[in-house]
């Protein structure tokens, strides 16, 4: 008989409560589910290899996790992943929320201009180091 395998928590959007349910990137509700948070995940691939881990994970999870990063790896293709969780042609009907929280951001950049700008300006004057190392490679 084969074990339940263990499951890898979605990760969220930053503006999103964490009170909400979390999800596992396959879509159950972590509480119904063994799960693993993505770092251990990541230890777990590092550690046992990728033959070992897919005996013991989800599939559906590890294929998920690998292929979409995190808000602090890289904010557009997180955003990405909710544009195509939400959209009608891709899943059937996952509501409206990410649409609604959008237009709400409108709302608040219209609402503080000035806050917005100084923001991004801050922003884009760090030095990204990452990039900076590949530069001197």
């Amino acid at each position: 008989m084969k074990e339940p395998v263990d499951h890898i928590e979605r990760p969220r959007l930053p503006w999103r409560p964490e009170s909400e349910t979390i999800l596992t990137e396959c879509g159950f509700e972590a509480v119904k589910v063994k799960c693993l948070t993505r770092t251990e995940f990541f230890r777990r691939l590092k550690e046992y290899g990728e033959q070992r881990t897919a005996i013991l994970t989800c599939m559906t999870c590890v294929q998920t996790a690998r292929r979409w990063p995190t808000w602090e790896e890289d904010p557009r293709l997180a955003l990405h992943r909710e544009i195509e969780w939400e959209s009608p042609w891709r899943r059937g009907d996952n509501g409206n929320r990410l649409r609604d929280e959008l237009r709400a951001i409108e709302m608040l950049i219209k609402a503080h201009p000035d806050e917005f700008k100084d923001l991004v300006n801050g922003i884009t004057g760090t030095i990204d180091f990452l990039a900076e190392k590949r530069k001197r490679r």
